[in-house]
């Protein structure tokens, strides 16, 4: 299929960071497949930042960077946390559908990202090793966990490529639409623009929607796939709006544009828990949690048995469906403390 390039700068504004200038790379192709009918995989990449540049073209920079590849059947997004930090892996962990992780060094922040992976239950996944190792240390560290189930291979390109491009990711587009906001800026003469993911159902052009938690009305102006204009969007597609009705600094990371009955706004959560097993007992007092994409201070209140009672400070927003990772960012090593499923 032929196609020809030309590259667009956008300079925007990021209301957590300093202004960013991103580089797209646009195609133009003859008879172009349809991104909105496309397979669309989120993968995360642990331990090794190179590999994502081997793997796409990047997109967009922060504490966390992705990279987009296209093929004529699938777009897949690319993703790595910053110097491995805590709070951006633990939300690239609640927004992939497929993992990448190089055991090229056993170390304990492999451990923990296993660790982490294991309590979502992500069961589709490669990981990558040097020529000729001996895999027994990582084999038991595995070992009972759903990344039993992963593909062990060396770091060849076209192999992970090869397969990735074999992977089936089903998601619901029947449900009402949900959209996390991972990134957002201002562009001079289209007005606010939000990064993220469609969580499940579609979104449509001129969609009336609500931004969660502020609970402000919003209409989605236009949509965008790799660069193209769309009317729709489905669910798993990464995308960027054009919307009115907010501006940019109320376009934080973790916020949800969705329909009112469909997002939960509390300040209290309750959640049984799986707790890390190489974590100390869990006590009640000062912690973080990542629900979603965002990361906030809570208060455990109440430990009782494997259930406990999470507070924060101001209303939180979050998916029936979606799980709590509950971390101690002041331990000097492993830092999940475990995961929770919402009661």
């Amino acid at each position: 299929m032929e196609r020809l390039a030309h590259n667009q700068m956008v300079v925007g504004s990021n209301p957590a960071g300093p202004t960013s200038i991103t580089l797209f790379y646009t195609y133009f192709y003859v008879n172009p497949p349809d991104a909105g009918c496309m397979q669309q995989i989120t993968i995360g990449i642990f331990h090794d930042d190179n590999l994502a540049s081997d793997l796409g073209k990047k997109a967009t920079e922060s504490d966390m960077v992705l990279f987009h590849r296209k093929t004529n059947e699938s777009i897949f997004t690319f993703v790595y946390p910053v110097d491995d930090k805590i709070i951006p892996k633990s939300q690239i962990v609640n927004m992939i559908d497929f993992a990448i992780i190089s055991a090229e060094k056993i170390t304990p922040n492999l451990g923990e990202t296993i660790l982490m992976l294991d309590s979502i239950g992500l069961d589709k996944g490669i990981i990558v090793t040097p020529p000729y190792t001996d895999n027994t240390q990582l084999n038991k560290m595995i070992k009972d966990t759903t990344l039993e189930s992963f593909e062990l291979m060396e770091k060849d390109v076209h192999q992970i490529m090869n397969h990735l491009q074999q992977q089936t990711i089903n998601k619901n587009s029947e449900k009402p639409v949900a959209v996390t906001i991972d990134h957002s800026f201002h562009v001079k003469g289209v007005g606010e623009v939000i990064l993220g993911f469609v969580n499940q159902g579609t979104v449509k052009k001129h969609d009336k929607l609500t931004l969660f938690p502020t609970e402000k009305e919003i209409i989605i102006r236009s949509i965008q796939m790799q660069d193209k204009d769309f009317d729709t969007a489905p669910a798993g597609s990464r995308v960027g709006l054009a919307v009115k009705g907010v501006k940019v600094d109320e376009l934080s990371r973790g916020c949800i544009v969705s329909e009112p009955e469909t997002v939960k706004n509390t300040s209290t959560i309750i959640a049984s828990i799986n707790k890390n097993p190489f974590y100390p007992k869990i006590k009640e007092g000062k912690y973080h949690m990542t629900i979603g994409l965002q990361t906030v201070p809570i208060t455990i209140s109440k430990v009782e048995d494997e259930q406990i009672t999470l507070e924060t400070e101001k209303k939180i927003s979050y998916l029936p469906d979606q799980q709590v990772l509950i971390l101690d960012l002041n331990a000097d090593k492993l830092h999940h403390m475990g995961t929770g499923k919402i009661i």
